[in-house]
């Protein structure tokens, strides 16, 4: 028996008494909500995690896919997602199925023979002022997992709704449920809702940012790259140390132990895309890969005995010049209704490390501000700040890449 808020309970406390919408929540998606989330990905279900605690809060959240994710590219986590999964009750047991780094070994030509790679340095990573976690590698879809239960288990029960695609939505001047959307639902027919606030987490290519004209700022200078994660054996001796990994001519690799103690995955760069190239650099095998990845190892080899997961990754650096309905307006007396998180606002490249994890910063600081206003505790102008918090975050994550 352990005592909590309510007294003595003797069953999992993680598993919170249903309140509000959670009490008789159905299970089909209703006409009407206060808030709707489109995507299901980190920075959405995070959403879904905080806002489980404003149970008053009718809050629902779609997917286009028919089912859980099994397997997600992210699988970097650093120490502010950590220190989120503690806030939200379960970074002990993530961090119990994940591989652990405090370090990362950085790799270039050797000066007396540039063909050759050596050590130049290793260093702690996270530094330990930093923080007291360190930085893990887990799969995306288990994050993923892990917020959800969390949401489904909190006060007001949300869980996802599978199936839905997003179509188009529109926001009215006024009416209680201003946002319009219109949608597929599971079974391909066209539906349409009514929401107080859409917050739109459906990637790079977001349908939602595309129906509040958000305008993106790409870098002409994108980059590809291989990423796979690998099952070999290998004489390079830092193949379980998080690395960094730089050759004379044939690229670089950043090396990802991931949990398990099996496999480790592997991002190869590629040529740099031109019109000219693309469609040769989109046709690289995992052979290729690997025999690139030799090259730039060498005098170390690996040899692998089994791909479980191959893709190429191209992106470009892009940012969201606003990250909601109304801030490119620049007028205060303006409140959002509809936002973007994630993807929708940032692209980099791989090497960044922090896709997922500013995806999550992203959606937990605008969940408890939605929370907060549709609760009465705080005006709707907290909205705005939003926009002006996570924009500059992202810029400086694209600065930092």
């Amino acid at each position: 028996m352990q005592y909590h808020h309510d007294g003595y309970i003797g069953r999992d406390p993680r598993i919170r008494t249903a309140q509000g919408t959670g009490i008789d929540r159905t299970a089909e998606l209703p006409e009407t909500m206060d808030v709707l989330i489109v995507g299901a990905g980190p920075a959405g279900i995070v959403q879904a995690a905080q806002l489980t605690e404003y149970p008053d809060v009718h809050t629902r959240i779609i997917e286009r896919r028919p089912d859980r994710l099994v397997a997600g590219r992210a699988d970097g986590l650093f120490p502010r997602s950590c220190e989120t999964f503690q806030a939200f009750e379960f970074y002990e047991e993530i961090a119990h199925e994940a591989a652990h780094m405090r370090e990362m070994s950085f790799w270039g030509p050797k000066p007396e023979n540039p063909s050759e790679i050596a050590r130049g340095a290793r260093a702690d990573d996270p530094p330990a002022y930093v923080s007291e976690f360190p930085i893990l590698t887990v799969n995306q879809a288990r994050v993923i997992d892990y917020f959800a239960r969390r949401a489904e288990n909190g006060p007001a029960r949300i869980n996802i709704n599978y199936g839905f695609e997003f179509l188009d939505l529109t926001v009215h001047e006024d009416g209680e449920y201003p946002v319009e959307v219109k949608l597929l639902d599971e079974h391909g027919q066209p539906r349409t809702v009514h929401a107080k606030y859409v917050a739109g987490c459906d990637g790079a290519r977001s349908k939602v940012r595309d129906c509040i004209d958000v305008d993106v700022v790409t870098d002409p200078a994108d980059q590809a790259w291989a990423v796979m994660d690998i099952l070999a054996n290998t004489d390079f001796p830092d193949f379980r140390t998080r690395s960094g990994i730089a050759s004379d001519k044939d690229g670089s690799i950043l090396l990802i132990p991931r949990e398990g103690g099996f496999l480790t995955r592997f991002y190869v760069s590629l040529d740099a895309p031109t019109p000219e190239n693309r469609e040769r650099v989109r046709a690289t095998t995992a052979e290729q890969a690997i025999e690139r990845a030799n090259r730039i190892l060498s005098p170390y080899t690996v040899d692998v005995k089994e791909v479980t997961w191959f893709s190429i990754y191209e992106v470009r650096h892009s940012v969201a010049q606003s990250f909601d309905d109304v801030a490119a307006q620049k007028n205060p007396a303006l409140n959002p209704h509809v936002f973007i998180a994630g993807d929708a606002c940032h692209t980099h490249s791989a090497k960044a490390g922090q896709g997922m994890n500013v995806s999550i910063q992203d959606g937990w600081n605008l969940a408890w501000k939605l929370g907060q206003v549709l609760e009465g505790r705080s005006d709707e102008s907290l909205l705005q700040t939003y926009n002006d918090e996570r924009q500059d975050v992202a810029q400086k994550l694209i600065d930092y890449d």
